[in-house]
């Protein structure tokens, strides 16, 4: 028995040290998707934490709030983002959704219905793959930036959830799969195509689809293989433990339709660090646990359920409209260091002090630096009372 202790504590240690975890995952397979708009300090601190993407959002109805016939599109502002991206040496994956007033009453409606509807979506992804591809104007027009054109679109977001498709219809998102893979496929035939993020286990079905179910209608509604590449999945859940069954729901229904090499990406993945009230609410030490576990299942699973990449939602507790979403950063609005942060670098080999550790009261409130404890290090930093049972 004495002789098995050491092996006993071998295993554990590799089990529980996340500073192991990087030889376990491909350089860049960690990415960040902001809730905010980033500025040029956010992306620098990006780098140096050893982040190699960014999951950025280009709302249609922001770059086209007028009809082409009548107005230019504005990509200003997703210009600034890409350039900033760029001279950080990261390389920016955008999800594109939100219709706007010219084209559907509602943001949330898919733009599939009428041939208008159609024109207009496709003309936004040819200018955007025209724009920021390969053989992309952005890049003419910058020679001084790092060549970093964009090769993955995410399309649509969530589309199983009324939050983002008013009714989630797999026939419809189909259809504009169809549309958007024939055009940025003919623009550049190195580009991915990714389903937007599924929405993994939704809390009311209906109006809501369950992931496994909305994909498996979606590849029902046929001729949908060749116009993508990627399927994307949000496994929110309240244990990271429960993550691996949702992939593993998708990968069987991808086998099923003779897709089993297509891979998985999960392009948001996070817990809020208050202490409840809600499920993704795991209480600061909790979120920092929930990412290491989480990151521990990819490292150890990626290959079986063929996962190409995850992306931590998100970036800084700034901004936000969900339940949880004012508190699942890496850091806080100060950009001060939460306890993830920590397991965050340990995984991607970044660097840890890159940015102060932020200090927090009893209540989960964050101390100014001259009510600094008197302690440091992780103990230092007090985790609010986990309320949920």
């Amino acid at each position: 028995m004495n002789r098995k202790i050491p092996l006993i504590l071998t295993l554990l240690l590799m089990a529980i040290a996340p500073s192991a975890a990087p030889a376990y995952l491909p350089q860049g397979f960690i990415g960040v998707s902001p809730q905010s708009a980033a500025n040029s300090a956010d992306f620098k601190l990006m780098d140096e934490a050893g982040v190699e993407s960014v999951r950025l959002p280009v709302y249609w109805f922001q770059v086209q709030a007028r009809p082409p016939t009548v107005a230019d599109a504005d990509w200003s502002g997703f210009d600034r983002e890409v350039g900033l991206a760029a001279e950080s040496g990261i390389r920016v994956m955008p999800f594109v959704w939100g219709s706007p007033e010219w084209v559907a009453p509602q943001a949330i409606d898919l733009p599939v219905k009428s041939s208008w509807q159609r024109w207009g979506w496709t003309k936004l992804l040819r200018e955007a793959a025209g724009r920021y591809g390969p053989n992309g104007s952005f890049w003419k027009d910058n020679p001084d930036l790092p060549f970093l054109p964009i090769r993955r679109w995410e399309i649509w977001n969530e589309e199983n959830i009324v939050t983002f498709a008013e009714r989630p219809e797999p026939a419809a998102f189909a259809r504009l799969i169809r549309i958007s893979g024939r055009i940025l496929h003919r623009a550049d035939p190195g580009a991915e195509v990714i389903l937007g993020g599924l929405f993994g286990r939704p809390l009311q079905v209906p109006p809501n689809v369950g992931s496994g179910d909305f994909l498996s209608r979606f590849y029902r509604a046929r001729n949908v293989k060749r116009y993508f590449d990627g399927v994307a999945l949000h496994p929110y859940v309240a244990r990271a433990r429960a993550m691996g069954a949702q992939l593993e729901n998708l990968r069987r229904i991808m086998r099923v339709h003779n897709d089993g090499a297509t891979p998985l990406y999960v392009t948001e993945l996070g817990w809020g660090s208050r202490g409840g009230p809600t499920r993704w609410e795991r209480g600061l030490q909790g979120q920092a646990n929930q990412l290491s576990q989480s990151f521990a299942m990819l490292s150890s699973q990626r290959l079986r359920w063929g996962v190409a990449g995850v992306w931590w939602f998100t970036w800084t507790d700034e901004g936000g409209g969900c339940s949880f979403c004012r508190s699942a950063g890496l850091l806080t609005e100060k950009r001060k260091a939460k306890p993830a942060w920590y397991r965050f670098n340990a995984w991607t080999g970044g660097d840890p002090d890159a940015v102060p550790r932020a200090f927090f009261g009893p209540a989960g409130e964050e101390l100014e630096v001259s009510e600094e404890p008197d302690v440091v290090g992780e103990e230092a930093i007090a985790a609010p009372t986990d309320r949920r049972r």
